[in-house]
């Protein structure tokens, strides 16, 4: 288990990405980087996180992940 994980602190990604509603996060391990990809929407007065895209996300989804590969292009391990 990671120090920040035993302090009771959530891991952060490297970098985050955000496109409308839709957001990919940069997540740096040792010798690599993962993508993550969410979409915020609203649930009466709660906003809540999903990873299901709609047709009217994809194009978002699309930039926000040219965004991130240009990030880690740009940061090599």
């Amino acid at each position: 288990m990671s120090d920040e994980l035993e302090q009771g602190k959530a891991a952060q990604p490297a970098k985050r990405f955000r496109v409308g509603y839709v957001t990919a996060a940069v997540w740096a391990n040792d010798t690599h980087y993962s993508v993550t990809l969410q979409k915020a929407y609203k649930d009466g007065d709660q906003w809540k996180n999903t990873e299901s895209l709609g047709h009217g996300d994809l194009l978002n989804a699309a930039k926000a992940l040219e965004r991130a590969e240009i990030f880690i292009a740009a940061h090599p391990k």
